[in-house]
């Protein structure tokens, strides 16, 4: 494998591409015209394994780039439906659809970006303590919210993530300030 800033071998290039259109490494190795053995030590050599990686993670980048630009032709065709659909049942799931994808829309940004709304109370951000009671709020909000599975999912793993990483963070602040009481104590006992 070439090192570090050298190009791979077109037979390399090639099996990258194999590796990302065909559904095994058997049929991507065929496809490529080397042996089946060949591409699993490529894979395990960290510079090609990295650039297989990082083209797996473009081509999904890609992909959330092409549905997130379909949205808007997908919300223009649920809003022609509701206006001018064939059947009266084809209109009101249309606008019925609409109205739930505006409501979780609704919600889903509250949840990110404002204080749940079940306390009425705005919590108090006191340093990692206040963190942690607020991602602990939001993910009882979230429980108790309406939100489909999947983005309930979703943002239950990303506020327990960043739940973690704040009592973490607590955990190495209440640490940080015992040591720092015990290297006063020995620096005032110093003659």
């Amino acid at each position: 494998m070439p090192g570090h800033g050298e190009k791979r071998s077109r037979k390399q290039e090639q099996a990258l591409a194999a590796l990302l259109s065909e559904p095994s490494i058997e049929k991507a190795a065929c496809k490529t015209g080397v042996n089946e053995a060949t591409l699993r030590r490529w894979l395990r050599e960290p510079a090609f394994r990295s650039a297989y990686r990082q083209a797996r993670r473009e081509l999904v980048e890609n992909a959330v780039a092409r549905i997130q630009a379909a949205t808007g032709a997908a919300v223009d065709t649920l809003v022609t439906v509701a206006r001018v659909g064939a059947k009266d049942g084809d209109r009101v799931r249309a606008a019925v659809a609409i109205l739930e994808h505006a409501c979780r829309g609704v919600e889903l940004a509250d949840l990110l970006h404002s204080e749940p709304a079940s306390n009425g109370n705005a919590t108090a951000i006191d340093g990692t303590a206040g963190v942690v009671k607020l991602l602990a709020d939001r993910l009882a909000a979230l429980d108790r919210s309406e939100l489909g599975t999947v983005e309930k999912s979703r943002l239950t793993a990303t506020l327990a993530d960043a739940l973690i990483r704040a009592i973490g963070v607590d955990v190495i602040d209440k640490r940080l300030e015992a040591l720092q009481a015990v290297l006063s104590n020995r620096k005032d006992a110093l003659p």
